[in-house]
Order: structure tokens, then sequence, then C-alpha cells
């Protein structure tokens, strides 16, 4: 699977694959495992090119249909980003989609190579109502259902998700990326100001510059503590297809005390996907001990169970540099009330601040010992 996981295959790693195809597999296991991580489509792709005959027919042919699949929904999910976009930019609401098709472009150059489930758009926050009232216009609804007032939802979440009536696709406009429960030392809007434009079937977007977009899919992949290896893929194939301006990288990592959180995801990347870094970078990986350490437990646990609540607030206070953020961030994620904690316990606008106290019950309650 992580040999397949890529759109470039040198010689090395093709007489991998067929040496490893003509084993023994558990190729249930190898399906499973693909599905987990979301990555048959590239499985699909690379087996069928390199060893179709070494495959096993109908292990073959239910990884093709669900390949054409995707190819279909991702086709529908990017005619649907561009009828939003077309929809917020005449009410003049600036939208920059970022993730999805628009990752599926930049970084695989082909939208069919990636799965995804949804659409991202970030908006500015002040426009939020306006986007609301512009999406429920057009044949698009809540989902789930909003029971409070506006000015007290946004007080809980980040986003507002929408679906389709027609298509059963969702849209997730957010006004923060990182959510609520992530700490910056300075305001993150420092990822926002750089746009760039992007073709995707011939039709022109503005999204976020490599730079920037490098950092908001590695805080993401962090923010789901490593848990689905195509996010790992995602942040290798962007990297070799865009011309990244390491000191830029380097310098706003720093300041938003994330610079330990892309050196876990740069030894993943490369560690799972043989992915080439400068040596600048490389004396970066090499200083960091507790980052080697955070990636060595990745590695032991991804293909394994996830972590369980308890697990996650460690990763949460080493993954940061600054113990200070990491500290933040545990204490975010533990008392900063969510939308979901509402579902399960509507209380009054005047009780609001209860969610502090009950939220790690609530938790405790969602998820126990599982994983989160």
């Amino acid at each position: 699977m992580l040999c397949c996981a890529r759109t470039q295959i040198n010689e090395e790693i093709k007489k991998k694959i067929v040496s490893l195809a003509i084993m023994d597999l558990d190729w249930e296991y190898l399906i499973n495992m693909a599905s987990r991580h979301r990555l048959r489509p590239l499985l699909y792709v690379n087996l069928n090119s390199i060893c179709h005959e070494k495959v096993p027919e109908d292990v073959l042919g239910n990884l093709k249909s669900y390949y054409m699949a995707n190819v279909q929904k991702n086709l529908m999910l990017t005619g649907e980003l561009v009828k939003v976009i077309e929809i917020l930019e005449s009410n003049n609401i600036k939208a920059i989609p970022y993730k999805g098709p628009v990752l599926a472009a930049s970084g695989y150059g082909n939208i069919g190579l990636r799965e995804f489930g949804d659409i991202d758009i970030f908006i500015d926050k002040t426009n939020a109502i306006k986007v609301k009232n512009a999406m429920l216009s057009n044949e698009y609804e809540l989902c789930p259902l909003i029971k409070i007032e506006d000015s007290f939802y946004m007080k809980f979440n980040a986003e507002y998700r929408f679906i389709n009536k027609k298509t059963n696709n969702i849209i997730e406009i957010k006004w923060k990326f990182e959510d609520d429960f992530f700490s910056f030392p300075v305001n993150p809007r420092i990822l926002l100001e750089e746009l760039t434009k992007l073709d995707i079937n011939s039709f022109q977007v503005h999204t976020f510059s490599p730079s920037n977009s490098l950092l908001i899919i590695c805080i993401h992949c962090a923010n789901h503590s490593w848990s689905r290896l195509s996010w790992i893929c995602d942040i290798s194939e962007f990297i070799k297809s865009e011309n990244i301006d390491w000191d830029d990288v380097l310098e706003k990592s720093e300041k938003l005390g994330v610079k330990r959180i892309l050196l876990i995801n740069l030894i993943l990347a490369r560690d799972f996907f043989d992915l080439n870094l400068p040596n600048k970078i490389l004396s970066h990986l090499n200083s960091d001990s507790s980052a080697k350490q955070v990636s060595f437990q990745i590695k032991k646990r991804i293909f394994k169970k996830q972590f369980n609540i308890a697990e996650r607030l460690i990763l949460d206070l080493k993954k940061r540099e600054n113990l200070k953020d990491g500290v933040k961030d545990c204490i975010n994620g533990l008392i900063t009330p969510s939308y979901a904690d509402f579902l399960d316990i509507p209380l009054h606008e005047q009780l609001f601040l209860l969610y502090y106290i009950i939220r790690p019950v609530l938790l405790l309650k969602r998820y126990g010992k599982g994983p989160v």
C-alpha cells in the first residue's frame, strides 16, 4: 500500500511492488487498510499499470469499480464547488476553496487519484450570515439543522455545513480552518493573506499560496492526530508538485508555533513515501529529537487502533515546541464547547458557561476509552 500510494513511481519501487504482489498476500487486509486510509484509488491505478496480472481478478475488479465510482463522485463534487463559488461570488462574498478537489488538482494532477467526501471553502467570518442566507436560497440546507441563534452557534462552531438537497453533496464553509481547539501565539490570518490562482477543469479559483497551503494541511493532519495515511500522502504529493519556499514555510511555522508539527509531517512523508527534502530541512529534522520521537509513536500506531482521549492529550502536548501552546491545546480540547455538546444537552444561552464544566463528562460519555 505504501509503495502504491504515490503518483510517481521509480523502477526500484516498481520492482518492489511486483515482488510483493507475487507473495502470499492477505488481499482482504490490504483492501481494508487502503479503505481505512483512503488510498484505494492510488492502489488500483498503480497495481493495474505495474502488475495487474499478479493481482487476483476479483481484487482488481473491486478496486477498479471503486476507482471509477470515486472519479464520478469527485467530478460531481468539483462541479458542486464551481456552483457554490459562483453563488457566493454573485453575492459579493470572497470564497477560497482548499483541500478537496483543489488539493487533488494541485497535488495529484488528477482529481480521480484522491479520495474526498466534501467541499471545504474558507470565508471571512463577517460574511457568515450572508453566506448562510445565500446557500439556503439555492437548494441547500443546513446539516445538521441549527436549533439556536446564529450568534450563539458561532460561539460553538467554526463552520456552516450544508447539504445539497438534490445531490446529497456536503459543503463545509469555514471562517476558521483550525477550529477553536488549536492555539497560536500570533494571529493565524498570516496564512490567509497570500492567494494564488488554480485551474480546475477549466474553471479558475483562488486558493492559498503553496507555502500557506502546506502549513494548513500539516495543521489539519495534526488536528486529527495523524490518523489517516492519505493526509500524509497529500503532504508528500503537494511538496513534489509545488515549488515550496522553504524559508517562508519555516519562518511562518516558527511564528505560529507549529514548527514541530511541520517537522513531524515531513518526517512521516519522508519515511512512508520516500519524500526527498532539501538539506536545510533535513538539518531541522535531525535537530528536533521530540519530533522524531512523536513520529516514531505515530508510525507504531497508524496501522493499529487510533489514539484514545488520554493518549491524544499526551500527543497534543508533545507535538508543540512550546509547552504553553501544548497545554492550551489540551485545555481547549477538554473544555471548549462544540455544537455536538449542545445537541447532547441543549442549554439556554444564558447557561452557556456550564458547557465548559460539563464538556469533559460529555467527551467521556461520547468516546469512553475508545479512539477520538
